[in-house]
């Protein structure tokens, strides 16, 4: 009897416990959602910036800008663009003519080169045709293909003439020549175009007076100049503008200043004290000699950049670092570009900026490729030292492919 009351006591408390417990234990069940479709996660589209004032500066000196680039970044594919003015043909003097062996005799042949804006994903087949000022056929030669350079550009260039052309194709002509480059592999032809080659002497020994310096004629540069960026546009912003010209004879970097006006007023300098701005050689046409023999035989490309003077780009630099900065982007209108040689001007050119921050682009840019958001723009010649044929731009222009539209000013 005892062990069944002993039984009834244990039930009965546990019911009480379990009762007790229920009442503090709380249970949420998940709510079943709602049928019908849920929108995918989307991007952020915030576009918003930091307080930007007229001139591009930012309130705090950084920038939380999402907007789109004013100048996106280049890359170049498997279509190789042939870089126009990188176009370059050049006479090779050697001092012995294979005709007259054993006589003191130079000739030359050309030698030829140029870029394309290109992955270098497989090698390419290009053969160069050279013609006589008759139009006869003069010999032909395979170019070889460079390395991908830091530009992301390609060169092709003609073979050493010392591999045998020399000894079998030199002349000591000169006049009008000719050249045709041609893809083998779709046998289409890329770029055609006429030289203009001629001689100086190089010994005042009348005994030698048949010892010469074969070169091309480059007049026609002077009164081209360019607008553009450098390479490494992939920068979300802070770019400077590079401005360059071609020069004639012996000139030296140190003579140079670039000055920059907008609106009448002069807003940078390459004299300007701020770290960046200067002036430097980009490139020359010339033969081996000129230098020592005939200095106006020679032509070169001047660069100009001004570090206060720059493309906001709607990018995601520092502002704060450059505070007295004139962001072309956020001040549409004229520019005037004045280039002086020992205080004495010698071009000037000038470019438009829209509204919409972009260098207006002359419609014959059309008819010719240069990367990185490059234009060609005429430029006034001034001074006397340097002596050229005004008038050779209308006629040999890149080699006779001239730009319909373009005027020398």
């Amino acid at each position: 009897m005892k062990k069944y009351v002993l039984v009834i006591s244990i039930l009965i408390a546990t019911s009480v416990c379990l009762q007790k417990a229920s009442a503090q234990i709380t249970i949420n069940l998940p709510k079943l959602p709602k049928v019908g479709k849920q929108k995918p996660d989307r991007p952020s589209t915030d576009t918003t910036t930091t307080g930007v004032s007229g001139n591009g500066n930012s309130s705090n000196g950084l920038t939380k800008s999402r907007s789109k680039l004013i100048y996106e970044p280049q890359r170049p594919n498997g279509t190789p663009m042939l870089v126009k003015d990188s176009v370059y043909v050049q006479a090779k003097t050697h001092d012995e003519y294979w005709k007259m062996p054993g006589q003191l005799y130079s000739s030359w042949v050309p030698s030829l080169r140029f870029n394309s804006f290109y992955n270098n994903d497989k090698s390419l087949n290009y053969v160069v045709a050279y013609f006589n000022p008759d139009g006869t056929p003069w010999y032909t030669e395979k170019l070889e293909q460079g390395n991908l350079a830091a530009d992301r550009t390609v060169m092709f260039q003609s073979p050493s003439p010392y591999n045998g052309v020399f000894d079998t194709k030199s002349t000591i002509g000169t006049g009008l020549y000719s050249f045709k480059i041609t893809d083998t592999d779709k046998n289409e032809v890329i770029f055609e175009g006429k030289f203009k080659v001629g001689k100086f002497g190089k010994s005042s020994n009348p005994r030698e007076r048949n010892k010469v310096d074969f070169f091309v004629d480059h007049d026609w540069l002077m009164p081209f100049a360019m607008i553009g960026f450098h390479h490494a546009l992939d920068e979300v912003g802070g770019m400077p503008p590079l401005v360059s010209v071609w020069m004639k004879g012996p000139v030296e970097s140190s003579e140079l200043e670039g000055r920059i006006f907008y609106k009448g007023q002069q807003i940078a300098s390459t004299r300007d004290s701020d770290g960046s701005s200067g002036v430097s050689d980009y490139d020359e046409r010339m033969s081996e000699y000129a230098p020592a023999f005939a200095p106006l035989n020679r032509w070169k490309r001047w660069q100009f950049q001004w570090g206060n003077l720059l493309f906001d780009n709607n990018g995601t630099f520092n502002r704060a670092n450059f505070p007295k900065a004139h962001y072309v982007d956020k001040n549409p209108g004229d520019y005037t570009v004045k280039i002086f040689r020992n205080g004495e001007q010698v071009r000037e050119l000038t470019f438009t900026v829209g509204v919409d921050g972009r260098i207006v682009v002359p419609s014959y840019m059309s008819q010719t490729f240069l990367p990185y958001y490059r234009v060609l723009l005429p430029t006034k010649v001034f001074g006397t030292s340097e002596k050229w044929n005004g008038t050779s731009w209308k006629t040999e222009a890149f080699y006779g492919n001239l730009l319909t539209g373009f005027t020398a000013q």
